[in-house]
């Protein structure tokens, strides 16, 4: 009875459906080689932030190097412009120079021939300049001239033994007349016949001559004591 029970339990064990462990290949989804390759190239989140790092670096050296450039071409601009600035003030200081010592070298060279001792006016009236040094034995004439006007007027340097007495007796008087004044000036007596004056100083006899009303008496004087 016992061996009729177990025969049952087998047949019904036997009967039961097997579980198929086998894989559905059909529902199973592969991944293809360009899916593969593709996710393989796709830069990472990492890889994009260095990218963007790389390439403001990259612009801004770029950057830097132009204004390198840039910097380099104008500084050398200005160095150049500096130069040529510097040249012209080194000429026209040279040609101020001449020309304001043009006088008294002309008039050492001349008192060198004459053998006196000339000077030169430090006052000149407005619009008027020195045109041209002449000498002769012991004395020199210095001519100015008005270039607005055309006036002139001469100083001569004459060398003598008069003292201002001997002046007024042996020339003033003579040229003069009675039409003269006389100015004391800072030592000098000077001897005023209209735009006309003469006056001693140091052993050297200067007489102004001019055209008739061409220089004040103030203008005068001021020339008188500049020598």
């Amino acid at each position: 009875m016992l061996d009729s029970n177990q025969d049952q339990h087998r047949v019904v064990v036997s009967r039961q459906p097997r579980v198929s462990t086998a894989v559905n290949h059909k529902n199973t989804v592969r991944p293809t080689m360009h899916s593969v390759q593709q996710a393989q190239t796709q830069p990472t989140a990492q890889e994009l932030k260095a990218a963007a790092i790389k390439k403001v670096l990259n612009t801004t050296a770029k950057s830097e190097t132009q204004t390198k450039k840039s910097s380099h071409i104008h500084f050398g601009f200005k160095r150049v412009l500096l130069a040529l600035a510097c040249s012209a003030v080194a000429v026209f200081a040279i040609v101020y120079f001449v020309n304001l010592n043009a006088p008294n070298i002309s008039l050492k060279v001349a008192a060198m021939q004459t053998g006196i001792e000339a000077s030169y006016p430090a006052y000149i009236p407005m619009g008027y300049s020195l045109s041209d040094i002449t000498s002769e034995s012991g004395k020199i004439t210095l001519n100015f001239k008005n270039s607005d006007t055309e006036e002139k007027y001469s100083i001569i340097e004459e060398k003598s033994s008069w003292d201002t007495n001997a002046l007024l007796n042996n020339y003033v008087r003579k040229e003069y007349n009675d039409d003269y004044t006389v100015v004391k000036e800072q030592g000098l007596t000077i001897y005023i016949n209209n735009s006309n004056a003469t006056w001693v100083n140091g052993g050297i006899i200067y007489k102004l001559i001019a055209p008739t009303d061409s220089l004040t008496k103030k203008q005068i004087k001021r020339i008188a004591v500049s020598l």
